[in-house]
C-alpha cells in the first residue's frame, strides 16, 4: 500500500469540492462522466489521494446502472493506477459488486491480485458471509434454489421471509408435524445448529432440526417461526409519528402491521399483549432489554457469543416477544472444531470497540480475546436505538469499510454524539440512559460483566424504590457516609452511647454525694478509668468487625474479590446494626456490676442500695446502646454499603436468610427502644424526688427516642422487602 501524501487544508477543500463535482455530474447527465476531466494535471500529491475516491464514487455509480467496470479498466484514464493501487481500493470494489447482485468471491481477488492476497486475506475476514470458508478460496454457496410454492423433503414453502448474503428464511409447512416453521436454507457450512442445539431460552428462537443435501452443498434448518417481523421493523416504524406518542401500543401497532402484510391473524387479546398495551415506551425498552439480557446471560453460561447482535436479529412473536435468532456467526466454545476467528463477523454500526480491532486486520487484538461484554455493548446499542430511534454513534457512509475499521474503534471510544446523548438524558426512562451508557463504556471492564448483572439492573428501572435504594449515590449523607464509612458506624454508634453515660454519670454520682458524700473523688476517677477503657475497646471492636466490610466496598479491592466472598461480606454487612447493638450492650453490662465493685474495692464497705442503683441505671444505658445504634448503622448498611457489594450475578435466594434475620432483630430493637421510657417510668414510680429529675429526663428522652426508633424501623423494613423481591426476582 502507498504511502498518503501529506495535504493541506487548502488541498483537502479542493479534494472534497472535486468530489461533489463528480456526484454532481454524475446526477445531471445521462452518460457517465470522465475522470480525467476531475484530475488535476500536475499536483501529484493531490491526484494520488483524489484519483482512488474518484474511482470509488465511479464504480459505485456504474455498478448500480449495471454497467460493469473493474478497478484495471481505470488505467486508460490513470496512467499511474498500479502505484495507487491498494486493499482498500480492492475491497470496495469488492463490496460495490456484491451490493450489486453480482457474483463475487475472494478466489477472484487472490488470482487478479496475487502479490496483495495476504493482506485481502485478512480484510476479507471481517465480512459474515466469508466467515469460515474464505480461507479456502471459495464463497459459501448452495445450488438448491427454493422458491413459494415448492416441497422440499418435509416442506410446503409458502413465503419468503428474508433474504441475507448468505442465506434465504422462508415461511414454511412441516407436513409431517402440521405447523408452521421458519426454513433457512443455507450453504451447508458452520456450526450453526451445534450452536443452536445447546440453546434452550424462550427469548432464544427454538431450533427443532436440520436437513442436509450434500449433492447442493445445502443445509435446511427449521426453526420456530416469530410472525411479528423484527426489532428492525419495530424501529423503522417508529419514522411514522413522533417519540412523544410511543408507548405499547406503538408497538403492537407495528406488530399487528406485520402480521397483516403476512396473511397472519393477529391473536386474540392476551394478558401479555394487556401488559404492553399499558406500557409507556420506556417501560416497554426496559421490558424488552430484559428478555434480551436474559437471553445472553444464559447463552454465555453455556459457552455461547452471539457477536452479531443487531435488531434484525431479534424476532417478534405475534405476542410481542422479542427473541434472538440468527447465531450464523456466534461462538459456542464447546462445540468441537469450533474456533473464534473462523466465525468472527458481525455488523459494524454494533460492534463494541474490542470486535472492531478483532475485525481488523491490521490491529493485533484476536478474536479470542472477545467475550460476553462484547454481545453487551451490542445490546447495549440496540436498546438505545430502540428507545430513541437511532443508533447512539454517528456514521460517515463516505467512509470506506477499511476505513471505518480503522476510524469506529476510537469513534466508541469517544463516547455517544453530543445529540444523541441529549436525547437519551431527555427520556423519562428511570436511569434506563444510565444503563445504556454503562454498556457503552470503551473499556470492556467498566461495563456489566454479565447478561444477569444488565438484566437486574434494567429491571431496577421498572421499580423506582428499589433503584434509589441500590442505584443513588448522590444523596449528601449517603455521600459522606460512603467516603468515611468506619468513622460514621463509629459516630453513629457512640451518640447513644455517649447520652447513656452522660445519664449515668449525674444519676450515680447523685447517689454517691446523697449516700456516701466521701466517696465522690473515688467514683470520679472510676469514671474515667471505666469510661476510658470502655468506649477505647468498644470503638477498636466495631473497628475490627467492620473494616473488612466497608474495605470490600472499595471499588479497587471488589476486582479482586470472588463471587463467594462477596456473598459472605453481604451476610457481614447485614449483621453490622447487630454488632453495634452488641457490643454497645456488652460493655456497659459488664460496667454494672464494676462500678460498684471497684468503688468497695478503693472505699470499702458500700451501701447495698449503691449496687442496686449502678446496676439498674447502667442496664438502662445498656438497653439505649443496643436499640437506636442498631436502627442507624442498619439504615447505613443497607442504603450504603450493601448497594455496593451487590454482584447480580452471584445473587442468589441464599441472600434471603439474612434479610429475613434482619427483619426479627429489627423488631427486637424495637422492643428494647421501647423498654427504655417505660422502664424509667416504672423506676421513677418507685424512687425517691431526689432522683426524680434524672429520670423524668430519661423517660422524656426516652419517649423521643422510641418514636425515632419507630420511624427508623419502618424506614428499615420498607428497605428489607424492597430488597428481598428484588432478590427474589434475580434468583428466578
Amino acid at each position: 500500500m502507498t504511502a498518503t501524501p501529506q495535504l493541506n487544508d487548502s488541498d483537502w477543500m479542493r479534494l472534497t469540492d472535486t468530489l461533489e463535482a463528480f456526484s454532481q455530474a454524475w446526477s445531471s447527465s445521462s452518460l457517465p462522466p470522465s475522470i480525467i476531466d476531475f484530475l488535476p494535471e500536475i499536483d501529484s500529491a493531490l491526484r494520488s489521494k483524489l484519483a482512488p475516491e474518484l474511482i470509488k464514487l465511479d464504480l459505485e455509480q456504474r455498478w448500480q446502472l449495471g454497467l460493469r467496470r473493474l478497478v484495471e479498466d481505470y488505467s486508460i484514464d490513470i496512467p499511474e493506477l498500479d502505484s495507487l493501487m491498494s486493499v482498500e481500493l480492492l475491497f470496495e470494489e469488492y463490496h460495490i459488486r456484491k451490493t450489486a447482485g453480482d457474483r463475487v468471491s475472494p478466489t477472484e481477488y487472490f488470482k487478479r491480485f496475487p502479490t496483495m492476497a495476504g493482506d485481502l486475506d485478512g480484510l476479507f475476514r471481517m465480512d459474515p458471509a466469508l466467515r469460515s470458508t474464505f480461507l479456502r478460496g471459495e464463497t459459501p454457496s448452495t445450488s438448491l434454489h427454493l422458491s413459494p410454492g415448492d416441497t422440499i423433503d418435509d416442506f410446503d414453502i409458502l413465503l419468503t421471509l428474508g433474504k441475507g448474503t448468505f442465506a434465504t428464511v422462508f415461511l414454511a409447512r412441516q407436513n409431517s408435524m402440521q405447523r408452521m416453521v421458519a426454513l433457512k436454507l443455507s450453504a451447508d457450512h458452520g456450526s450453526e445448529p451445534q450452536t443452536l442445539a445447546k440453546l434452550d431460552h424462550d427469548n432464544i428462537i427454538r431450533v427443532y432440526d436440520q436437513r442436509l443435501f450434500p449433492a447442493k452443498s445445502a443445509r435446511l434448518l427449521y426453526m420456530q417461526y416469530a410472525a411479528g417481523g423484527t426489532l428492525s421493523d419495530i424501529i423503522r416504524s417508529l419514522k411514522d409519528s413522533t417519540a412523544s406518542e410511543w408507548n405499547g401500543k406503538t408497538y403492537l401497532k407495528a406488530i399487528d402491521s406485520i402480521l397483516d402484510d403476512r396473511g397472519e391473524s393477529r391473536p386474540a387479546e392476551s394478558e401479555i399483549r394487556r401488559r404492553i398495551a399499558a406500557m409507556t415506551w420506556p417501560q416497554l425498552v426496559c421490558w424488552v432489554g430484559i428478555q434480551l439480557a436474559q437471553a445472553l446471560d444464559y447463552a454465555h453460561r453455556a459457552g455461547v457469543l452471539h457477536r452479531d447482535i443487531k435488531p434484525a436479529n431479534v424476532l417478534i412473536t405475534a405476542e410481542g416477544v422479542p427473541k434472538f435468532a440468527d447465531f450464523n456467526i456466534s461462538f459456542g466454545a464447546t462445540v468441537q472444531g469450533a474456533t473464534a476467528e473462523a466465525s468472527l463477523g458481525g455488523s459494524l454500526a454494533y460492534m463494541s470497540p474490542e470486535q472492531l480491532e478483532a475485525c481488523n486486520p491490521r490491529h493485533i487484538r484476536q478474536a479470542s480475546q472477545l467475550d460476553g461484554r462484547s454481545d453487551l455493548f451490542s445490546l447495549g446499542v440496540v436498546i438505545c436505538e430502540l428507545l430513541i430511534g437511532q443508533r447512539p454513534f454517528a456514521e460517515d457512509r463516505r467512509k470506506s469499510w477499511s476505513t471505518w475499521l480503522d476510524t469506529m474503534p476510537e469513534q466508541r471510544r469517544r463516547g455517544l454524539s453530543d445529540a444523541n446523548l441529549q436525547a437519551l438524558l431527555a427520556t423519562e426512562s428511570s436511569g434506563l440512559n444510565e444503563i445504556i451508557c454503562r454498556c457503552l463504556e470503551p473499556n470492556p471492564d467498566d461495563r456489566f460483566f454479565t447478561g444477569a448483572a444488565l438484566a437486574n439492573s434494567i429491571d431496577l428501572c421498572l421499580n423506582p424504590e428499589a433503584r434509589r435504594l441500590l442505584c443513588d449515590t448522590q444523596t449528601r449523607w449517603k455521600k459522606i457516609v460512603s467516603r468515611w464509612p468506619l468513622t460514621s458506624i463509629i459516630t453513629v454508634t457512640l451518640i447513644p452511647n455517649i447520652v447513656g453515660g452522660i445519664f449515668n454519670f449525674f444519676y450515680n454520682r447523685g447517689e454517691i454525694q446523697s449516700l456516701i458524700p466521701d466517696a465522690d473523688p473515688i467514683f470520679m476517677r472510676i469514671q474515667y478509668t471505666i469510661n476510658l477503657i470502655a468506649f477505647t475497646t468498644g470503638i477498636v471492636i466495631a473497628f475490627w468487625l467492620a473494616r473488612s466490610v466497608t474495605h470490600a466496598t472499595r471499588v479497587d479491592v471488589q476486582s479482586c474479590l470472588s463471587q463467594l466472598e462477596m456473598a459472605r461480606q453481604r451476610r457481614r454487612c447485614l449483621g453490622l446494626g447487630n454488632v453495634a447493638s452488641l457490643v454497645g450492650l456488652a460493655l456497659w453490662l459488664v460496667a454494672a456490676p464494676a462500678y460498684p465493685v471497684l468503688l468497695h474495692a478503693m472505699r470499702g464497705e458500700v451501701p447495698a442500695v449503691i449496687y442496686g442503683h449502678f446496676v439498674v441505671s447502667l442496664a438502662l444505658c445498656g438497653l439505649i446502646a443496643a436499640a437506636y445504634p442498631f436502627f442507624a448503622v442498619s439504615i447505613m448498611a443497607l442504603r450504603c454499603f450493601y448497594p455496593r457489594l451487590v454482584r447480580w450475578e452471584s445473587i442468589s435466594a441464599d441472600e434471603l436468610p439474612a434479610l429475613k434475620g434482619l427483619a426479627r432483630a429489627g423488631w427486637l430493637h424495637l422492643i428494647l427502644a421501647a423498654s427504655v421510657p417505660m422502664l424509667s417510668i416504672t423506676i421513677l414510680a418507685l424512687s425517691g424526688l431526689d432522683r426524680r429529675t434524672a429520670l423524668v429526663e430519661l423517660a422524656a428522652g426516652g419517649v423521643l427516642g422510641f418514636g425515632l426508633a419507630v420511624s427508623a424501623f419502618r424506614l428499615l423494613q420498607h428497605d428489607i422487602q424492597i430488597l428481598m423481591r428484588v432478590i427474589e426476582r434475580s434468583a428466578r
